[in-house]
């Protein structure tokens, strides 16, 4: 898909040169249609004068994202736009340089790089890796879901990148599909770590069909409550259906409490019991029958270390 148009560039801070650098495609978060919609910034606009905006991404519950180009260090990047009502909460603003500043901490081939924290006329905005590809949750409404050999390598690395995270001490409290992002030679990164918190409710923040319960209660969240929404995401990629539906908040709490999670063998004839194993685990109810870690979860996938697993 090709890159909006170029348009007259409109500067918003001090004025910097432009680059030349080559801006690429995108095919997964551009979208074209009769009218392209640039949101705030036209492409050509220059921010801060660092920031050169090529287009918008998208547009979600944590507001615009807009791909640019770093000036300075000559790299594409994405910019993530926060909320007005962000903006406007010096707490919440507390908050998330907090979480930037723990997500800056992880450096691994499967996350998402969070670079910095900045504001232009009073709007904040996390710039970060642009990842030129399409996220899990695109790709399995088109696909339906991923063969055997090809979910396990999504699987392993996805359990590698939130590994990585919870080494480091950052929980994700968000984690789904749609924060997976698959590039063009099919590596897996994970998005948005630790920005749920600074979304909307703390206790609550996320999104309800993949919080586990204690995250539904409004109770601690730990990183075996990523464990399990990591358990819904492989549900996910290896039936191309959810664990549960449900049509608002209360109807998901009560089928989490009855446990009417068939397993994904059930769904998906002739899938390697290893794999119902692991995910089943992931879902258990109490948060200390879960596997302790996200590399335990990929150890004990088909050809993982059952030892590691134990």
């Amino acid at each position: 898909m090709s890159t909006p148009p170029p348009e007259e560039e409109t500067r918003l801070g001090p004025a910097y040169p432009t680059s030349s650098a080559p801006t690429g495609n995108s095919s997964g978060w551009l979208a074209s249609s009769g009218a392209i919609d640039h949101g705030r910034f036209p492409p050509g606009t220059i921010l801060g004068g660092r920031y050169r905006i090529v287009g918008k991404l998208g547009k979600g519950g944590m507001g615009e994202v807009f791909r640019a180009d770093d000036l300075k260090l000559g790299q594409q990047v994405a910019l993530k736009f926060l909320p007005p009502d962000v903006d406007r909460d010096p707490a919440r603003l507390t908050q998330l340089h907090g979480e930037v500043r723990m997500a800056r901490q992880v450096s691994h081939p499967n996350v998402c790089r969070v670079y910095d924290i900045d504001e232009v006329e009073g709007h904040t905005f996390l710039s970060m890796e642009y990842v030129d590809g399409e996220d899990l949750a695109s790709l399995l409404r088109r696909i339906g879901r991923f063969p055997e050999e090809r979910g396990l390598e999504i699987a392993r690395q996805v359990c590698a990148g939130l590994a990585a995270a919870h080494e480091r001490g950052v929980i994700h409290r968000d984690f789904k599909p749609a924060n997976v992002m698959l590039d063009g030679t099919g590596r897996v990164r994970i998005t948005d770590f630790g920005l749920a918190g600074v979304s909307g409710e703390a206790l609550r923040a996320g999104t309800p069909a993949y919080m586990a319960p204690e995250q539904l209660a409004g109770q601690e969240v730990t990183a075996r409550s990523d464990i399990y929404a990591l358990g819904l995401v492989l549900y996910e990629i290896f039936t191309g259906k959810r664990a549960l539906e449900g049509s608002n908040l209360a109807e998901l709490i009560r089928r989490r409490e009855q446990a009417e999670i068939v397993p994904p063998s059930a769904l998906t004839r002739g899938l390697s019991p290893e794999i119902d194993s692991a995910v089943m685990r992931c879902l258990a109810p109490d948060p200390a029958a879960r596997p302790a870690s996200a590399l335990g979860v990929s150890a004990a996938l088909p050809g993982g270390d059952p030892l590691a697993a134990a």
